[in-house]
């Protein structure tokens, strides 16, 4: 990277790091008083309504993605009259898909009673609550469309700092209501509110910082117009996986265990989406910077690749040392945080934690897939990956007494049996243009060694612990302690040898 392309991913990476930190902590403040005030019933519903939306949230599936990739090159131009069409573009397509979700949503309505198993709601206090979740969701299309020039301008860091403000802000009002009049109606509008706000600011950032954008009416080139209907087509499909997968998880479970389950579920996927929000966040501020480097004349393909080697060299070790912080501590800290009884089972606290793992070493990948703009060549992949991890789960779900750890099983599984081979396959092929078989071997290396420590870290952790009769935290100093130890060797034995190697194959033809 040059210079200034490595500054703006630092300046990037670090507040997005930082404001995601905050970020964690104003919601585990505000869980904290939701859980103590409404009950696991309302958190395992909002939950629920989460995955759901998330599933009709079409912006989230991408359009944004692939449209951030058309901006880099005028960017790079300084082609203001085209950076100009590709917004108005933008916001045409995000008002149309404000409607979709819309009628999506009122068409889902009907049928949220008969996704919980036992309701606790009446059918009327769902249909208010799901339609002002909804409302929620189709108030982020209205000016949000403008973050996407930040984003690719390398300026994504002013969006960041924006939507960090105003959710901390709304978490604290929601907090003093939920203190002095606890109603979830209240807390759905305050939560409507605030993105109505943060969408009307970052609109009025982005016309004083660009106020070029209403000074040209020109249409998008050709070739920005076909690229957008193969490619965001491509985008939505690769997305919908992801989406599917994990908004289907608390579907599931509604459905066959309750919401109580969805809600003890919700407190262990705080801690590890938002670690890896965090993780997410340092990785991908530098899209733009990927992005950058992709469409730049002046670097060859053999850089880009030792670029990727270093960025995936960083975020396997970190993985690894997250992954067995939640094995080790989110135990220990739900059970001081809201009582033993929101505690989980010793497998799937370690399926989440496996899980959590092979996520957070997919990161790089999916970066780069992203940064690269290789969405169409990735339409199948959600066919596969969303088939398979139903059908496991359902299956383990309703023939064997697993519970919870079936749902987490069909998830592990369709990563292993899909994504982990087909995201880098793509990025190799189309977007470094070399082999990737060598890598593949070394992935799915690093991923069994990597899941192997970590079983082998609890197990030996809790071995000592119950020998030494260890207390609480005591427990977790040992597991953390060894793992630390055995995450360094390992890095050591296996995972320095793997740049040179991942360049050395992926060169050749």
């Amino acid at each position: 990277m040059n210079k200034s392309r490595s500054k703006a991913a630092l300046i990037n990476s670090s507040v997005a790091t930082i404001a995601q930190v905050i970020l964690i902590l104003a919601q585990f403040i505000s869980r904290t008083f939701f859980i103590k005030t409404l009950g696991s019933e309302y958190l395992g519903l909002n939950g629920l309504f989460v995955n759901l939306l998330s599933m009709l949230n079409l912006a989230e599936l991408g359009i944004g993605n692939a449209i951030t990739f058309s901006l880099f090159k005028p960017l790079i131009d300084n082609n203001k009259a085209q950076i100009s069409a590709i917004m108005r573009l933008l916001k045409k397509w995000y008002r149309m898909i404000a409607v979709i979700v819309f009628v999506g949503g009122i068409i889902l309505m009907p049928f949220i009673p008969k996704l919980i198993h036992k309701p606790v709601f009446s059918n009327i206090q769902l249909w208010i609550f799901f339609f002002l979740a909804l409302m929620g969701t189709i108030s982020t299309y209205l000016l949000s469309y403008k973050r996407t020039l930040l984003i690719a301008n390398q300026e994504g860091y002013i969006n960041t700092i924006n939507t960090v403000g105003f959710s901390v802000g709304q978490q604290i009002i929601q907090i003093l209501f939920l203190i002095v009049y606890p109603n979830f109606y209240i807390y759905l509008i305050i939560q409507l509110l605030a993105n109505l706000f943060s969408n009307i600011n970052i609109s009025r950032l982005v016309d004083k910082k660009y106020p070029y954008l209403k000074d040209f009416n020109i249409s998008v080139d050709k070739d920005v117009l076909k690229y957008f209907k193969k490619n965001v087509t491509g985008m939505i499909s690769a997305k919908l996986g992801g989406v599917v997968v994990n908004g289907t998880d608390n579907l599931v479970i509604s459905f066959f265990l309750g919401l109580a389950t969805v809600g003890k579920y919700a407190n262990y996927t705080l801690i590890t989406t938002g670690l890896t929000a965090i993780l997410t966040q340092a990785v991908s501020a530098v899209s733009a910077s990927v992005g950058n480097l992709a469409v730049s004349k002046n670097d060859s393909k053999e850089k880009e690749v030792r670029v990727f080697n270093q960025y995936f060299s960083i975020t396997i070790i970190v993985s690894l040392v997250m992954a067995v912080g939640i094995a080790a501590f989110s135990t220990a800290f739900v059970t001081l945080w809201i009582g033993k009884g929101y505690v989980l089972s010793h497998l799937t606290v370690f399926l989440i934690s496996l899980n959590f793992f092979i996520q957070a070493v997919r990161q790089s990948v999916i970066t780069y897939a992203n940064s690269y703009g290789l969405y169409w060549q990735q339409r199948y992949k959600p066919i596969f990956e969303s088939v398979l991890n139903l059908l496991v789960s359902i299956i383990l779900i309703k023939y064997t007494g697993l519970g919870l750890s079936a749902v987490l099983i069909g998830t592990i599984a369709s990563n292993i049996l899909v994504n982990l081979w087909w995201e880098p396959y793509v990025v190799f092929k189309y977007g470094f243009q070399q082999k990737v078989t060598r890598f593949l071997f070394q992935y799915y290396v690093l991923i069994i060694t990597g899941g192997l420590v970590l079983e082998g870290v609890l197990f030996i952790g809790y071995q000592i612990s119950n020998i030494l009769f260890a207390v609480l935290f005591t427990s977790v100093a040992i597991i953390i302690s060894i793992g630390v130890i055995v995450s360094v060797i390992w890095i050591l034995g296996i995972k320095i040898q793997i740049p040179k190697r991942i360049y050395k194959g992926g060169a050749s033809r």
